[in-house]
Order: C-alpha cells, then structure tokens, then sequence
C-alpha cells in the first residue's frame, strides 16, 4: 500500500541505497591535491582508473541484502510485526555497513600514507536509511496499536 507512510520511508530507503550502491563513496587525494584512489562499494580503484582491489565487496553484499529484505517488507503490508523484524535487520545491516566503511577507510589508508581520504556525501545514505527504518518502524508500531486497539473494541 503506497498511501502508508512507512512505505514511502522504505521506498526512500530503496532509492537512498541505489544511488549509494552505484556512486563513489570516498577518495584518497595526494598533498599536491591529485586523486591517488577511489573507494566505491565494490572496488578500489587508482587516480588511472585501473581497478586495485576488490576486497570492498562486502559493502555491496550487505547493501544488496538491504535492498532486497526492504523490498520484501514492502511486500508484506499486512504482516506488520513481521515488517519491524526485516526493518530491524536492516537497521543492524546498515550498522554494520558504517562499522564496515571505517574499518576499510583505515584499511586502504594504511596503505597510502601520505594521502588523506574524503568522503562524499553519498556515505551519509545508509545513515539517513537507519533514521527513515526507525521511522517506518515507529509508524508500524503505531498501526498495529490501531489495529490491536480495534480488535479489543468489537
């Protein structure tokens, strides 16, 4: 159902994830400001674009994961409490996504000192997912107390 809230904040979820998953979500840059590296979710590529390492392939499994268990509760409208358990997976996913980015930040910055690394803006979506989870959680949750509520009335 497209009229509930929570499923236009899963929906933003989804597209929030898809632009994260195909842009670049970090780079190195040298002192004399050239481009030493590029982080995307699944590689990591140098200033000549030729593809270094492919270790980053856990970013794009757990997004991939997000994605599909957010489609799936988008599915099953009538199944609420069933809704909050795949939204609260995801939240713990989209946790661990951030821990997962650090962790590879220093892991990749080990390996270039003398250059420093700046994020871009699309490392703030999974951010913006786990508040928009939290939200259709809430959301959730008050609907089943409507419906419980109703319940207890007849």
């Amino acid at each position: 159902m497209i009229q509930r809230i929570q499923t236009l904040y899963m929906l933003a979820v989804e597209i929030l994830l898809i632009v994260c998953l195909c842009s670049p979500i970090g780079r190195f840059v040298s002192a004399n400001g050239e481009t030493v590296g590029v982080m995307n979710n699944l590689t990591f590529r140098n200033g000549n674009d030729e593809v270094l390492s492919y270790s980053l392939w856990a970013l794009c499994t757990i997004i991939s994961i997000v994605l599909i268990t957010t489609a799936m509760a988008i599915l099953l409208y009538r199944k609420r409490m069933r809704q909050i358990r795949f939204l609260v997976f995801n939240t713990i996913l989209l946790a661990g996504y951030c821990i997962a980015y650090i962790a590879f930040v220093f892991v990749f910055k080990g390996q270039s000192e003398d250059a420093s690394f700046t994020p871009t803006l699309y490392v703030a979506f999974p951010v913006v997912s786990i508040i928009l989870n939290w939200l259709a959680i809430r959301s959730i949750g008050a609907d089943e107390m409507l419906v419980r509520a109703v319940d207890r009335i007849r």
